[in-house]
């Protein structure tokens, strides 16, 4: 049980990163790339949910800044994590992740995400592997539910 509630939380925490406006991936782009990329989403008050093997594990809701929104089409990683994507297209509505994590005692897991988005919604599908081999599968649901952000909420940071 104990392992089910941690592969639980590796994922709740891989796919709530993905609008939480962590710190996230900066994979290298050139500046002619970045001046000419597409919005992605839109900032605001964003409630998403995520599942393990199909079974409801979270559900949160966060206000975004946009800045926030910005960093999406970088990756989804943590703080703890250093994030390297060999695959990160997110663009014409489709997002592809695939690469590692390495943890802060360099440590490696594999990540690869696959999904749609819009500029209120999107979807992924997220497989990981733990560092002691365990495959994890889940999913990712988002929506914005409104352009700003109730009084007393503040911006993911």
């Amino acid at each position: 049980m104990r392992s089910t509630a941690l592969a639980a939380s590796a994922l709740a925490l891989a796919a709530g990163v993905a609008i939480a406006g962590f710190s996230l991936a900066q994979p290298v782009v050139r500046a002619t790339a970045r001046a000419a990329a597409p919005s992605t989403i839109l900032p605001g008050y964003w409630e998403y949910g995520y599942r393990l093997a199909g079974i409801p594990v979270s559900s949160e809701t966060k206000c975004l800044k946009p800045a926030d929104a910005e960093q999406f089409s970088r990756g989804i990683c943590t703080r703890r994590y250093r994030c390297d994507y060999t695959t990160n297209v997110v663009k014409d509505g489709k997002i592809q992740l695939k690469g590692t994590w390495t943890d802060k005692k360099d440590r490696v897991s594999p990540v690869s995400a696959e999904g749609v988005y819009a500029p209120e919604s999107f979807k992924m599908d997220i497989h990981i592997k733990t560092i002691s081999g365990m495959p994890l599968a889940g999913d990712l649901r988002a929506k914005r539910i409104s352009a700003e952000c109730p009084p007393g909420e503040t911006a993911a940071k």
